[in-house]
């Protein structure tokens, strides 16, 4: 894990500070906390992120995301250093719940690799395209939960995180689970919960999954801005060459391996 703190005391009486982390072969970091008071210059809290960022470009991180709360003072700053919103989440804070039975009505599961397939299949139809280059199929930090339909389709997965509070849970569901049920048998399914309290993250582009923990038994913690800042600039890539198939007199366009050239800020 690289990690790095940066610390701005601009003014003594209002000093901020921040990190930013990534894993090690990722092109993605994430800024874990920002420490400033409310009336904290922006221009400080800006000087700040930027020194954070060219520090994350120096692993060769390719764009930085965070939550920022949606009522945050700080946004002013963000937007200064060049971070942009591109979708938010409303947190809930649930807590596990006693089964009405013995058996659940949906069998969640621990996924393996066999479900790599169907997992990515449900993940490209439900988050948009232009978030999966920052929104990842799983966070890698502990083996989730899946779910299937009895006729073997999949409804949903859920990507766990473990902390000493409590456990972050962002499941990625089918527009076609509509049962709140869904989700209290996917908490009471999480392993090792230890009546820790599970915070359920919605994303704005899964609306149907914001309705269904609203009908559970919780608390809304809030609404978050989900942030990005790119370190990479995309250039179009000259259109491919064409070509003629001897064999069959046919014109062919040859594609490249990537479509998007990367250049460092």
């Amino acid at each position: 894990m690289e990690q790095y703190i940066g610390y701005c005391d601009n003014d003594p009486q209002r000093p901020c500070y921040a990190q930013v982390i990534s894993r090690v072969n990722e092109t993605q970091g994430q800024m874990t906390f920002l420490g400033a008071l409310p009336d904290t210059d922006q221009t400080d809290i800006a000087c700040l992120l930027e020194n954070l960022i060219s520090n994350a470009g120096k692993w060769g991180t390719h764009y930085i995301t965070c939550d920022l709360p949606v009522n945050s003072p700080h946004l002013t700053g963000f937007k200064k250093a060049g971070f942009l919103t591109w979708a938010n989440q409303t947190v809930f804070k649930l807590s596990p719940v006693s089964p009405e039975s013995s058996k659940p009505q949906f069998a969640w599961r621990t996924w393996n690799a066999n479900d790599m397939r169907a997992m990515t299949s449900l993940y490209r139809g439900v988050v948009p395209g232009l978030f999966q280059p920052i929104e990842p199929l799983t966070r890698k930090t502990a083996l989730g939960l899946a779910l299937y339909h009895p006729e073997g389709e999949l409804l949903g997965y859920a990507d766990l995180d473990y902390g000493p509070k409590g456990v972050w849970l962002q499941p990625v569901l089918s527009p076609e689970a509509n049962d709140p049920r869904i989700l209290s048998d996917l908490i009471n399914a999480i392993p090792d919960l230890y009546n820790r309290p599970v915070f359920l993250a919605a994303r704005s582009y899964q609306p149907w999954l914001s309705a269904l923990a609203a009908q559970l038994l919780g608390e809304i913690q809030g609404s978050q801005l989900l942030m990005v800042r790119y370190l990479v600039r995309q250039l179009k890539v000259a259109e491919p060459h064409a070509f003629a198939l001897y064999e069959t007199g046919n014109i062919e366009r040859g594609v490249p391996v990537s479509q998007i050239r990367q250049k460092a800020d």
